[in-house]
């Protein structure tokens, strides 16, 4: 149970020192927006569809980070997650484009594993890890096509 009650506030204290220390203070002000929208509120309608209507997959309940079934500190990792996404984004290749929206997909894929190994999370096993991979493809995509007009603006 510690390392499940530590686990979430590490790794956004983990998060947090890299995005401080890599993303320049104009950038960051930029990207927090999308950060907070793309990333924490649409993670929260994501737990609102796929947890609590339909039930495909669930939280452990944490006493201190719990907030009607869901982890509080899930969206704050995701609006860090949105704009180190957002930031590295490799604007001169579309070609690389392709790759990095895939390699996050499976990164986060691999971090639900992760979490999940925690017992922090639990899904149906039909949903890993094609239909999870599909899902964060989708997300990734969704940002990416999102935010397209403004990706060359935060320089």
């Amino acid at each position: 149970m510690n390392a499940q009650i530590l686990f979430y506030p590490s790794f956004i204290l983990i998060l947090l020192s890299f995005l401080l220390i890599t993303v320049p203070r104009t950038a960051l002000r930029a990207l927090l927006s999308y950060g907070f929208v793309l990333g924490g509120l649409l993670d929260a309608a994501i737990n609102l569809i796929f947890g609590n209507l339909l039930h495909v997959f669930s939280y452990t309940d944490l006493d201190i980070f719990n907030v009607s079934g869901q982890i509080i500190l899930s969206p704050l990792a995701w609006v860090l997650i949105i704009v180190l996404y957002l930031y590295f984004w490799p604007r001169d290749n579309r070609q690389l484009s392709y790759f990095y929206i895939l390699a996050w997909s499976l990164l986060a894929t691999g971090f639900s594993q992760t979490v999940q190994f925690l017992d922090l999370f639990e899904y149906n096993t039909w949903f890993y890890p094609l239909p999870m991979l599909i899902m964060f493809l989708a997300r990734f995509i969704f940002v990416a096509w999102v935010t397209k007009p403004w990706t060359n603006s935060w320089d």
